[in-house]
């Protein structure tokens, strides 16, 4: 099930933030930011719960300028990674752009994932920026764009 979260998912997230994200490669939410975030008119913070609704998976979009939305994240935990839900997550913030009439998605993603790169050149995002020392570990990003209207 995909849905909208909740405060009261604040803390699953925060689960599988830890355990999908390592803090010497990526940048991390806390448990502060989550539920700061889920307060948000201009964020879009969604889960896929297993059968007893408790979330294995997220994807964090923020609106910006009232044009884009800012796909933050997503994560889904390792047991669940051969489901669709991952999929469905990053689909989901696709559709919240259609919804509201938002011209674009802005994405970021490490420059040594190549696979990712290319998964997400084949969806129709391009390379807008490129951003040097981005994460923790020094690796630089690809700011990624792609334009809906």
């Amino acid at each position: 099930m995909l849905r909208l979260a909740t405060v009261d998912d604040a803390k699953a997230i925060y689960e599988i933030e830890k355990t999908m994200f390592d803090d010497n490669i990526y940048h991390k939410l806390s448990l502060k930011n989550i539920e700061v975030l889920l307060k948000k008119k201009s964020v879009y913070l969604y889960v896929y719960c297993n059968e007893i609704n408790t979330p294995i998976g997220y994807s964090l979009g923020v609106v910006i300028n009232k044009k884009s939305i800012w796909f933050n994240s997503l994560a889904v935990l390792k047991e669940f990674q051969t489901t669709n839900a991952a999929k469905l997550l990053f689909d989901q913030i696709e559709s919240t752009c259609y919804h509201f009439n938002l011209n674009s998605v802005i994405l970021e993603i490490r420059k040594d994932n190549k696979a990712l790169l290319r998964r997400y050149k084949n969806l129709g995002y391009v390379i807008w920026k490129e951003i040097e020392r981005y994460y923790p570990d020094q690796c630089g990003a690809y700011r990624m764009i792609k334009c809906l209207k």
